[in-house]
């Protein structure tokens, strides 16, 4: 397409091929085995003179697009390869937006500035979702669904989660509450497909009871303000915003109640050069505030 394009420019195949630095002989077989493809002539050759033909002038413009198109693939992949200048598309869920995301992106960024972010706040499941399509290259979200190992799972932060009620919820009294007697109680949550919610059902049916779920969101800041509303109780992770409303917070007693959040990318995948680093980065800062 290249040799087609420099002919139909210069009308001359001596020429053509002394800025394409090649023989011409070698840039008349190309143009040959293209003309062949295309069951097609696209120059008119006159002695020593050649003119594009109709088939050649409906032809250049497609070339063109093309030509143009595959320089700025040519140049992204080269972006992509320079890990100092390269995007890094991650998910994550909007209780670790708050409180993990913000310092671990404020320490990269001071390390490296000229990265930039793409970022998407989403559920569990709708993060997953992005990462198996490559919609994302890396994910900040718990290992509920337990699919992640050390080849695709990077382990930042064990985090404890708590009962939630009103201030005027007979619980309120209670700073250490067994799950199992909790079962009396209304509840509100998360949808069924969020992980979250898959996660505090097995909880429950471990304790010996099915939970009464009154109402279900999609956000931690939604169910906030239904407990507040005692409308029912919950568990949720800590939430910054959370216990700016009226809330009173209770420690699960009987079990481990927590979740572990980590980075995570699709297995088998081959991140790009500055997702990787985010990933290298994120893993040596963790060593270094264990040591």
């Amino acid at each position: 397409m290249r040799y087609f394009q420099t002919i139909a420019e210069l009308k001359h195949y001596g020429q053509a091929a002394e800025r394409l630095h090649v023989s011409q002989p070698a840039l008349t077989k190309a143009i040959h085995k293209l003309e062949q493809e295309l069951d097609v002539a696209l120059f008119i050759r006159s002695g020593r003179s050649i003119d594009i033909s109709v088939y050649g002038q409906a032809f250049l413009p497609y070339v063109e697009r093309a030509l143009k198109e595959l320089e700025q693939a040519k140049n992204q992949l080269q972006g992509m390869k320079n890990p100092l200048h390269g995007t890094v598309r991650l998910a994550f869920l909007q209780s670790i937006g708050t409180t993990l995301l913000p310092s671990i992106l404020r320490s990269f960024r001071e390390a490296y500035p000229d990265v930039t972010f793409d970022l998407v706040q989403c559920s569990s499941k709708e993060a997953l979702d992005l990462l198996e399509r490559g919609d994302v290259d890396l994910c900040l979200i718990t290992n509920f669904s337990h699919t992640f190992d050390a080849k695709n799972w990077l382990p930042l932060k064990r985090e404890q989660l708590y009962g939630y009620c009103a201030p005027a919820h007979e619980l309120a009294q209670y700073d250490r509450v067994p799950l199992a007697e909790l079962a009396a109680y209304d509840f509100v949550g998360f949808k069924d497909e969020q992980l979250m919610q898959q996660q505090f059902q097995k909880w429950c049916r471990a304790a010996g009871f099915s939970p009464n779920m009154v109402f279900q969101g999609t956000d931690v800041p939604t169910v906030a303000g239904l407990i507040s509303s005692d409308l029912g109780i919950s568990i949720l992770p800590y939430y910054s915003g959370l216990e700016a409303l009226p809330v009173h917070r209770f420690t699960i007693s009987d079990i481990d109640c927590a979740r572990d959040i980590g980075l995570a990318w699709k297995r088998g995948n081959i991140l790009t050069a500055s997702s990787q680093l985010f990933v290298d980065f994120t893993s040596a800062q963790l060593k270094n505030n264990m040591a």
